[in-house]
């Protein structure tokens, strides 16, 4: 018996498993490994904290001086700036005429003056002038009587209350 040569067999079980031989290699079968997933909670993140320094109100005394065209709001302010924790002197006339934008001054080269004058500053908005008190301080006396910080209050901050706008 001669066979062919056109790759085949004559025995049925032999041609079948060339097939599936031959289909193994055409379409090789594969089956993907499970993929394992892991959910993670989602990561939490905490608002960035500002660290302000606590005051020492005590540390300064503060006059307030009227620089308005309002009569008697720099007592009015002492009053209000008393009842915030802050610590008062006499209020008073300032020397530097009427101002429409609020002064407050600090004595050169006093740590706890010029942090109650900026704590002053930020109740009253931050948008006030910050400066270092004069030689000469800008008001009726001549003299603030040991006190470190002073606020020339102008028309802006007349008969205002700071402390109403910040909770107080």
């Amino acid at each position: 018996m001669v066979l062919a040569s056109c790759g085949g067999s004559e025995d049925p079980v032999v041609e079948e498993a060339e097939a599936e031989a031959a289909a193994a290699e055409v379409a090789p079968t594969t089956t993907a490994a499970p993929v394992a997933t892991t959910t993670e909670a989602p990561a939490t993140t905490e608002a960035p904290t500002t660290t302000v320094a606590q005051v020492n109100y005590a540390a300064a005394v503060v006059v307030v001086a009227n620089a308005s065209s309002v009569n008697g709001s720099a007592g009015r302010m002492s009053d209000v700036l008393t009842a915030a924790g802050y610590t008062m002197g006499s209020a008073t006339n300032s020397t530097e005429g009427q101002l429409g934008a609020t002064k407050v001054y600090y004595a050169t080269g006093d740590d706890a003056a010029q942090a109650v004058a900026e704590s002053i500053v930020r109740l009253l908005g931050g948008a006030i002038e910050l400066l270092q008190l004069p030689g000469v301080p800008p008001v009726e006396s001549a003299s603030l009587d040991g006190a470190t910080v002073l606020i020339a209050l102008g028309d802006d901050w007349a008969d205002r209350n700071p402390t109403a706008s910040a909770g107080g």
